[in-house]
């Protein structure tokens, strides 16, 4: 298992959310990214790093507005 950093940009907060995940592989940790930035509507963007390396980042198509929250 590997390590792997989620970067989850949220409309509600200033600072993007630190989440430690471990997986298999980098495929398996943007699955997990790609259902942790599904999992709200106030999610903008997650990004999946492991150490210094972003290996993937992907913004929400249709994310909340700050005056919807």
């Amino acid at each position: 298992m590997r390590t792997f950093s989620l970067f989850i940009s949220d409309t509600r907060y200033r600072v993007p959310t630190l989440t430690l995940v471990d997986a298999e592989d980098e495929f398996r940790a943007i699955g997990l990214a790609n259902e942790r930035l599904d999992a709200s509507a106030f999610h903008t963007a997650v990004e999946v790093r492991e150490g210094d390396q972003c290996l993937y980042r992907k913004t929400a198509s249709d994310p909340v507005h700050r005056s919807a929250a």
